[in-house]
C-alpha cells in the first residue's frame, strides 16, 4: 500500500487546488488565460493540424468549401463540428498545481497530441499547444501551449463547458477515423447510367440509363433475360433516390485477407456513371460468420455460413476496403424483374 501513497497525494493535491482555484480566482490576471487556447471565432479557421507521438497525422484543409483529410478524402462532417467545437469554446480551469508539475509535464512528453490551428491565410499558426491525457477525476485534460515556438512553463487543465468528460478524444489523429463514410450520394438527375450485375444469379442483373431529363430505360444484362414488357418509369426513379445518401459502416483497409477477399466472385457489382461521367464501383462480398455475428444459427439452430447483416465492400474501383450493413444496402438489392412487377408479385403491374 505504501508505494502508492506518492500518486494518491499527487492526486489530492491536484483535486483540492482546482477546486481552490474555482473558488477563489478573480478577474485579474489569470482570467486573460482562460481563453488562451481557444480560437475568436471557428469561421476564421482555414487548417488545423493533429500529430501524435505515435507518429499518426491528420491534416484538415479546406478546399472549394469541403474539409479534406490528408489532401485526399473529404473529411466527416460530424467530426469537424465536433472538434471545431472544442477549438472555439475550450477553457483554462487552472494551471497545474506545483506538487504535480513534474509528474504532469513528463507524462505530456511521453504521450500527446500537438495542435496546429491556422486562421485566414497566415502562414503561422495561431495556435499551438500539446494534448495530454485526463485529471484523475476524468473531468479537465493536461494542455501545455508553444508560443513561438517554445513551450510554456507550466502546463494548464482545461476543460469545456457543458461537458463531462476529458477533451482528448476530440482531437482524434486517425485519418480513416477521420474520413467520409459517404459512398453513393446522388440525385436522380445526376446519373447518367447505372448498372448492378450479380455474377451468381444473371437474370436479377440490369442497366438504366438516361434517355431524357426524366425518362430512363431499364434492361436486362443478357438479353435471353430481357422481359418483353412496359416497365414502370416510377419505379425506376423511385428506385434511383434511394442513391441519395449510402454510406459504409466502417473502413477495413489493414484486414488482413482483404487481398484474398477481393479475389473471389462478388455477391453484387454496382457501377455508376454521373453526368459528368465520373464513374463509381462497388463490388460487396459475403462476410463469413464472426464473433460480431448477431445471427452465427439458423431459426433450425444450424450454424450460419454468412453473416446475414453485413457485407464485405470494396470500394471506389478497388482503392478502400470496408464493411457496409444490409440495413443500409438492402434497398438497393432489387433485380430486373422488379420494374415490371410488384415485389414479390408475378403479376404484370
Amino acid at each position: 500500500m505504501k508505494k502508492f501513497y506518492p500518486f494518491i497525494i499527487v492526486i489530492l493535491l491536484l483535486v483540492g487546488a482546482a477546486a481552490w482555484f474555482i473558488i477563489n480566482r478573480t478577474h485579474g490576471t489569470f482570467e486573460k488565460e482562460e481563453d488562451s487556447f481557444a480560437i475568436s471565432n471557428k469561421k476564421d479557421i482555414t487548417k488545423v493540424i493533429l500529430a501524435d507521438t505515435d507518429k499518426k497525422r491528420v491534416e484538415l484543409v479546406m478546399v472549394n468549401g469541403i474539409w479534406m483529410v490528408n489532401g485526399k478524402y473529404p473529411a466527416r462532417e460530424e467530426l469537424v463540428i465536433s472538434l471545431f467545437d472544442v477549438l472555439a469554446r475550450i477553457k483554462t480551469l487552472c494551471p497545474v498545481p506545483k506538487a504535480g508539475h513534474d509528474y504532469v509535464v513528463k507524462s505530456l512528453f511521453e504521450k500527446n497530441t500537438k495542435v496546429e490551428v491556422y486562421l485566414s491565410k497566415d502562414d503561422q499558426a495561431a495556435r499551438v499547444y500539446y494534448i495530454g491525457g485526463p485529471t484523475p477525476d476524468g473531468k479537465g485534460t493536461y494542455m501545455l501551449r508553444e508560443v513561438d515556438g517554445k513551450t510554456d512553463a507550466r502546463p494548464y487543465i482545461t476543460y469545456l463547458p457543458g461537458l463531462q468528460g476529458y477533451l482528448t478524444p476530440r482531437y482524434q489523429t486517425d485519418a480513416e477515423v477521420w474520413r467520409a463514410k459517404v459512398l453513393f450520394k446522388y440525385n436522380p438527375e445526376d446519373i447518367k447510367s447505372l448498372r448492378l450485375e450479380y455474377p451468381a444469379e444473371e437474370n436479377k442483373s440490369f442497366a438504366i440509363n438516361r434517355m431524357a431529363k426524366d425518362s430512363f430505360t431499364v434492361s436486362a444484362l443478357n438479353d435471353k433475360y430481357a422481359i418483353n414488357q412496359t416497365y414502370q418509369q416510377k419505379y425506376i426513379r423511385e428506385y434511383l433516390e434511394f442513391y441519395s445518401s449510402i454510406s459504409i459502416e466502417t473502413y477495413d483497409n489493414k484486414n488482413t485477407d482483404r487481398d484474398s477477399i477481393i479475389h473471389t466472385t462478388p455477391y453484387c457489382i454496382f457501377k455508376i456513371t454521373g453526368n459528368n461521367n465520373r464513374v463509381n464501383e462497388a463490388k460487396l462480398f459475403y462476410q463469413p460468420v464472426n464473433k460480431r455475428s448477431k445471427m452465427p444459427f439458423d431459426s433450425k439452430g444450424n450454424p450460419m455460413t454468412y453473416d446475414v447483416d453485413h457485407y464485405y465492400a470494396s470500394i471506389f474501383g478497388d482503392q478502400d476496403f470496408a464493411v457496409v450493413q444490409y440495413y443500409v444496402f438492402g434497398k438497393l438489392l432489387r433485380s430486373y424483374q422488379d420494374f415490371f412487377f410488384k415485389p414479390g408479385s408475378n403479376t404484370a403491374k
